[in-house]
């Protein structure tokens, strides 16, 4: 390249730098109670919706092969959704509900494997958005599953509530053999781990029994637009209103407002359904859902997480993790009441894989439960134990952030690190 094509090429540069800034600040400081039309629907961007089934996924698989106590476990999105996959296209024949000690003795069955999903679900939701031909014995329309278990040896698939000691079953039919190969395949990368008989065993908690390597991620975030955020919420996008203050703040005639907070980002939305699915059993599923839809891959790799009863929480999941951040950083909640919406999410967005060396060792399942007796924690108030990522801001650059391997506890309804929820303890925080 000649020097003037090397110089015309920086100047090029600096002006679209610039051009971006003074947009940016147009944007930012516009005058109060200015009404502007948010012009999406001229814009030709198109958003790939997201399909429920990508969303409600099981997230953990857990193979039972051959003899000993042990299990195979991997969380590769691949292999678990080929085995989904191959689940919903078989033929589902007769079903009962099973007893307690049925469903205790599933654990220690062999050829059997256990997809695992982040919460319950309603087994009539599982049935309709896979379009699976089966019919439920007698009031079980509402029962609830985290449990997919399939035996390979008898022809039987086990939806089970492991922590209530409860589940349904159905004879079925088709090619085995080729879930089988699913299974055994060498890339799944399986590692040891074992259901045990102590005091967290009431939730069904698998431990991972040797100490695993994790890489450490690094990220290019994206900050998200509030156009992105007001195609995807509101009912009303156009017309829009905005007024004075720190933080940016949008409404409409019909009631409908949304914040952003300048300094973290976090995202606040309030208004009608877009959808009313109350005809539906399963009416908190879809309604929240048709957010995450209307998002597509604008907040990344969004799953099904958790839910309370009125408010169902999504996250980032990277290589099968869950990812926790603060101010809603790489989550989106929904909240339903009274045909009303409360989201919250954030403007920054997993964007760019960075390449990185760094990786952590995280301790077997095992040490982390003796940790926290030892610390004195109330173990009846762990509800769960897994690995997550952390995301923390890149020490090198505000454009990037670490998604650092962790061990997570799910303690009083609330999730944080070992470390953190230690420490408090530590302080007289929690009893």
């Amino acid at each position: 390249m000649s020097k003037l094509g090397e110089n015309l090429l920086k100047i090029s540069v600096i002006l679209m730098v610039l051009l971006s800034l003074f947009l940016s600040w147009k944007i930012w400081t516009k005058p109060a109670n200015h009404q502007f039309q948010d012009r999406t629907d001229k814009v030709k961007a198109v958003i790939q919706k997201k399909e429920m089934t990508e969303v409600y996924m099981p997230t953990k698989l857990f193979y039972h092969h051959g003899s000993g106590d042990h299990f195979l476990y991997t969380n590769k999105e691949s292999t678990m959704k080929s085995l989904h996959e191959k689940i919903v296209s078989l033929g589902f024949g007769s079903s009962k509900v099973l007893s307690t000690a049925e469903i205790t003795n599933l654990t220690t069955k062999r050829d059997l494997f256990n997809l695992v999903y982040p919460s319950p679900i309603p087994i009539s939701l599982f049935i309709n958005m896979n379009n699976v031909s089966a019919t439920l014995p007698h009031d079980s329309k509402n029962f609830l599953f985290n449990w997919l278990v399939m035996s390979l040896d008898d022809n039987k698939l086990y939806f089970v509530d492991y922590k209530n000691k409860t589940g349904i079953e159905f004879d079925i039919k088709g090619n085995i053999a080729s879930i089988a190969s699913i299974l055994d395949a060498e890339s799944n990368n399986y590692v040891t781990a074992i259901l045990p008989t102590d005091e967290l065993n009431y939730a069904g908690i698998y431990y991972l029994a040797d100490s695993t390597k994790l890489k450490t991620y690094s990220y290019i975030i994206a900050t998200q637009s509030f156009t992105t955020f007001s195609r995807g919420f509101f009912n009303q996008p156009n017309d829009l209103f905005s007024n004075e203050g720190e933080n940016l703040s949008l409404s409409n005639s019909e009631g409908e407002s949304l914040t952003i907070d300048s300094k973290t980002g976090e995202v606040n939305y309030f208004g009608k359904l877009k959808q009313d699915h109350s005809e539906s059993i399963n009416e908190l599923y879809y309604e929240t859902f048709q957010y995450v839809e209307d998002m597509g891959s604008s907040l990344g790799n969004l799953r099904y997480f958790s839910d309370t009863g009125s408010e169902v929480i999504y996250r980032n999941y990277v290589e099968g993790f869950p990812v926790f951040g603060d101010n809603m950083k790489g989550s989106m909640a929904a909240t339903v009441q009274n045909k009303n919406v409360f989201i919250k999410a954030n403007q920054d967005t997993l964007q760019i894989p960075l390449p990185s060396d760094d990786s952590v060792t995280l301790v077997p399942t095992q040490e982390v439960v003796d940790s926290l007796i030892n610390k004195g924690v109330d173990m009846s108030k762990v509800s769960d134990i897994q690995i997550g990522y952390k995301w923390q801001q890149n020490k090198e650059t505000q454009q990037a952030i670490d998604l650092v391997p962790s061990w997570y506890v799910n303690y009083d309804n609330m999730w944080m690190t070992q470390e953190k929820l230690e420490s408090i303890l530590v302080k007289g925080g929690h009893s």
